[in-house]
């Protein structure tokens, strides 16, 4: 039996005193590998159905895509890679229609070593085979570590704003790669948890939970994308205007105020610090404040360079994706609310 297919199992019911009971289908208690000291989970529905479901650690179906790529694919390899990891592929077969040169095999390595899990298992001449060996990790986790390297990336733009000196851009756009990778793995582990109710439960996520963990981890994303923009600007520039110098703080002070509304939702809703909708609002609507004033500077701000239009425009940016995050983070508070 396999327990991704629906089947339908006819049991007879055995009596004990004055209670019924049936035997579990064997083959479902191997899948799950059961045992006598095993826990399940029953549930009645409102229909009156009797829904017996494994233990939260139970396994996810495993998914192999065999994908033949021709001339003009192969352009468009990377994102074929890319949306094969966050759907949930565990194996990827790659087939290309003629001999694989140096370059191609290189664009490949350089993106699976950004894709946590994916390993190339064998090449031959013509095709690449490549597998998820990681263990599943948690979400949240992946989270905080992808909001914490974009908030160090924001400190490095806000101290260049105030001093004028342009952060090391190599190490920028290094930890830009593991925000990018972080955001592939969080939409994965997302579209996993989606596909299988199981392994939603063993990584404790609801479907709503899914759909703001992958907006989140899109936002901070694209924070990352618009500091490198910033900083490269920032090179180009020949000062920094005194009422710009200021504003990489004030986003600071914002980014950090909307990750803390995020991180701080609890299922019950609750927080130790008082009410989390206010915190939250509060977040969300200094985030636009800031947009709106980024905006205003930016129109009239007449003697401003090319180079410190553009900049202003990555820090509105920065500033808009804040409250993006803010928004997302009054969205969990009331679903936590409602469940």
């Amino acid at each position: 039996m396999d327990s991704g297919e629906e089947s339908v199992v006819t049991r007879k019911l055995n009596r004990v005193r004055n209670s019924f009971y049936i035997y579990l289908p064997r083959q479902w208690c191997q899948a799950y590998g059961l045992t006598k000291d095993s826990q399940v989970q029953i549930r009645i529905t409102s229909e009156g159905d009797l829904v017996v479901m494994p233990p939260s650690g139970g396994r996810v179906r495993p998914s192999a895509l065999d994908l033949s790529i021709g001339v003009s694919a192969k352009k468009g390899l990377e994102s074929l890679l890319i949306g094969a990891y966050i759907i949930g592929a565990d194996r990827l077969e790659l087939r290309f229609d003629d001999v694989l040169d140096m370059s191609t095999r290189e664009r490949i390595s350089k993106w699976i070593r950004r894709l946590p899990g994916y390993e190339i298992l064998e090449e031959t001449s013509t095709s690449v085979t490549i597998s998820d060996t990681s263990e599943k990790q948690v979400i949240m986790p992946i989270l905080r570590r992808q909001f914490a390297t974009t908030k160090y990336m924001l400190q490095s733009l806000a101290m260049g704003l105030q001093s004028g000196a342009v952060p090391e851009k190599s190490k920028i756009l290094d930890r830009d790669e593991d925000v990018d990778r972080h955001r592939y793995f969080v939409e994965r582990l997302c579209h996993l948890a989606l596909r299988n109710p199981t392994y939603a439960r063993r990584i404790a996520i609801s479907p709503s939970d899914a759909l703001h963990f992958s907006l989140a981890a899109k936002y901070v994303e694209r924070i990352a994308d618009h500091i490198c923009g910033a900083i490269r600007e920032l090179a180009k520039t020949g000062g920094i205007d005194g009422r710009v110098a200021g504003l990489g703080h004030a986003i600071l002070e914002v980014c950090e105020a909307t990750s803390q509304t995020f991180f701080g939702t609890h299922k019950d809703g609750r927080s130790p610090a008082g009410d989390q909708s206010e915190d939250a609002l509060a977040a969300h609507n200094a985030a636009v404040r800031l947009v709106r004033r980024l905006a205003r500077l930016g129109t009239y701000h007449k003697k401003a360079s090319r180079e410190d239009v553009v900049l202003l425009l990555h820090l509105e940016r920065i500033a808009s994706y804040c409250a993006d995050i803010g928004e997302v983070a009054i969205n969990r508070i009331i679903q936590a609310q409602l469940a």
